[in-house]
């Protein structure tokens, strides 16, 4: 017992020799054990940190879930509601195109009466234009016989007024003797007048053949070729001058006239004077025609 008391390395070893070595190495599992129950216990406190995280994890998450069930219901109304809006707008899509369809119906129909309107209204303008062409064509004819009318009156006129002319010759020159060239007693005095070669040129000339004339007046050994018309126009003027021309060619001494009851216009007036015609117009006449007179 002393060197129990007394002597570790026998009380040692008697410890070794008592116990077994599971015994001797139990004071250093319980150790272990108390560590490990320590260990265990720290995991059981954090893992009960944990549970509370995750149950305040799970609180959290449920809350979550909550909203977003909330959310989740007011979505589906919202759904719905946007469901029925898009019922209504297919409702409308459809009373839509039926509308149109019908619109396109009447449009077609409208197109088809457009159509049969656009064919009347061009066979119309066909005869329209038909009826304005013969109109036209009328105009024209009915114009055309008005000037001819006119033209066979101004005709008739002159002619009467030629023939009055001629017949008041001696008065209007104050004796003297003539006629119209279309008398055979005047053209054989002016064939008298006209050698042969002079009556040839006159085969290509009309303007200056005085057997073209309106009257041809003898006064002594002077003869007047006159060109008679109602309006006396430079036509007349030149006519008369180119056939006394004529004459005073062959040595006859021919005096170039018109007679009329006016001047066509003013330049024909002038041209009787430029070419030195004489004239009685109306009751006026020129120098040279009154000298003739009075031979």
């Amino acid at each position: 017992m002393e060197l129990l008391r007394t002597d570790p390395g026998f009380r040692e070893e008697v410890r070794r020799l008592i116990l077994t070595e599971d015994l001797l190495a139990l004071p250093s599992k319980v150790d272990q054990l108390v560590e490990a129950v320590r260990e265990l216990a720290e995991i059981q406190r954090q893992q009960a940190e944990q549970i509370r995280a995750l149950a305040d994890a799970q609180k959290r998450t449920e809350e979550r879930l909550e909203a977003l069930a909330e959310a989740q219901k007011r979505t589906e109304e919202r759904v719905e509601a946007l469901a029925e809006a898009q019922k209504r707008t297919e409702e409308r899509v459809e009373a839509l195109v039926e509308a149109q369809k019908r619109t396109e119906e009447q449009i077609g129909a409208l197109a088809e009466t457009q159509q049969r309107h656009a064919e009347q209204i061009q066979t119309l303008i066909h005869q329209v234009s038909t009826l304005i062409a013969a109109q036209a064509r009328m105009e024209e004819a009915l114009q055309w016989l008005i000037n001819w009318q006119r033209g066979e009156m101004g005709r008739r006129e002159g002619e009467r007024y030629e023939r009055h002319v001629i017949r008041r010759a001696p008065v209007l020159f104050n004796g003297g003797e003539g006629g119209s060239p279309s008398e055979p007693s005047i053209q054989r005095r002016l064939t008298e007048l006209l050698p042969p070669e002079h009556r040839e040129r006159l085969f290509h000339d009309e303007e200056g053949d005085p057997f073209l004339a309106d009257l041809v007046w003898w006064k002594d050994e002077q003869v007047a070729v006159v060109e008679i018309s109602l309006q006396v126009d430079g036509y007349d003027v030149i006519r008369a001058n180119q056939r006394a021309a004529t004459l005073r060619q062959a040595g006859v001494q021919a005096i170039g006239m018109v007679i009329g009851r006016e001047w066509a216009n003013p330049d024909a007036y002038d041209a009787a004077i430029r070419h030195q015609v004489e004239w009685l117009i109306g009751t006026e006449m020129s120098e040279g025609f009154r000298r003739f007179r009075g031979r």
